[in-house]
């Protein structure tokens, strides 16, 4: 009896003391305890790697804005707005409440500041002008939020309004908000030159300066962090949008609903921290990597089958893979590249030609097979 009393003690002093697995599944909620949702999201692949109730609807509040900058950033990619460009404030635009720069209706601002003012300050009247100069007016700017949440797959949210003011019909979710801000950095990363502004200016040489101080006080004080867009109403709590960089590898984190801002900036760096520590982005194979030559009696040239990017593998830090690759391309030598990680596809990229190929005409074709034939 007393050796299964002992047998029993030893058994679950083991099961106690054994260690937590780093999985993100097995370990919901470790990082961001005073969090209601929150995601840890990878940019360049889109995995995740942690999560925390991704898909349940909370006020996103000025993380609204980063949907707002995705559609501003499209506007001057198709020419429809212009950073250089002053505009004129509107009484609606000036009359916005929250956080804001004070913009007087009929003054002038560019929209290189009003953009600046929009990620540094999250100012709601230049987040409206800004609205108001693409569509015309904020309600139709709001329908075009939802229609391009939409196209990015997100099925979890519903905009009211351009800055996250709004308390009624205005939604987001953790996994959502990651898909809108990975949407934003990836086609657009000039934003995160705005974003990690610690202080700075608009109005700079005029009689009325205005001070811009970054909402996110973690800007300019952790290394790689790039910041990106914090949160806050009375109804949504504290919430916060990050983008950090180390080495080759970036991560977006979500977090919504905390009571405290403190809490909510060192919880979200010890997320971004554990997936900094725990995953590696492995280059598999580096752009313009010759993969063939080709050099045939048909062409006028020799010419390499090259990767036209470098092609990365999210996998854990203490992974240690050997990879094996098939390709394949067409006639004008443009195609594919499966990366396999023993019988399964883990990663893809395109191939191509790494110069112009000149074909020959027949006669030249001619020409080279008597060469080939007769000249020694």
């Amino acid at each position: 009896m007393k050796k299964l009393i002992i047998f029993i003690f030893v058994i679950s002093i083991s099961i106690l003391l054994k260690p937590l697995s780093l999985n993100a599944n097995t370990i919901d909620g470790a990082f961001i305890n005073g969090a209601k949702s929150g995601i840890l999201m990878e940019e360049s692949t889109g995995e995740i790697l942690y999560e925390k109730n991704i898909h349940e609807k909370l006020s996103p509040a000025s993380m609204t804005k980063i949907m707002t900058l995705l559609l501003i950033y499209e506007a001057m990619d198709n020419n429809i707005l212009d950073k250089n460009k002053m505009l004129v404030v509107p009484e609606y635009a000036a009359s916005m409440g929250g956080s804001q720069v004070y913009l007087e209706v009929g003054e002038q601002i560019s929209v290189d500041e009003a953009i600046k003012s929009l990620c540094v300050a999250s100012a709601n009247d230049c987040a409206v002008l800004l609205a108001m100069e693409i569509e015309g007016s904020e309600a139709h700017f709001v329908q075009k939020m939802n229609q391009k949440a939409l196209e990015l797959g997100c099925k979890n949210t519903c905009f009211s309004d351009c800055t996250g003011l709004s308390k009624e019909n205005h939604y987001s979710s953790a996994y959502d908000m990651a898909l809108i801000s990975r949407e934003l950095v990836t086609k657009y990363p000039d934003v995160l030159n705005y974003t990690n502004i610690q202080e700075d200016y608009i109005r700079k040489d005029t009689d009325n300066p205005f001070w811009l101080v970054n909402t996110n006080k973690m800007v300019g004080r952790v290394d790689g962090l790039n910041g990106l867009k914090t949160g806050y109403t009375s109804f949504s709590g504290y919430c916060i949008t990050l983008h950090m960089q180390q080495n080759n590898m970036k991560l977006i984190s979500v977090v919504f609903g905390y009571d405290k801002s403190t809490t909510r900036n060192s919880e979200s760096l010890e997320l971004l921290k554990y997936g900094f520590n725990n995953y590696k982005l492995e280059k598999i194979l580096a752009k313009d990597l010759c993969l063939k030559s080709i050099d045939h009696i048909l062409y006028k040239n020799k010419f390499d089958i090259v990767i036209k990017e470098d092609i990365y593998y999210l996998c854990k830090k203490n992974e240690k893979n050997e990879y094996s690759y098939k390709y394949k391309y067409n006639d004008s030598y443009n195609g594919t590249i499966d990366i396999y990680l023993g019988n399964n596809i883990i990663a893809n990229g395109e191939i191509s030609a790494n110069k112009e190929v000149k074909k020959k005409n027949l006669w030249e074709v001619m020409c080279s097979i008597f060469k080939e034939c007769f000249i020694f």
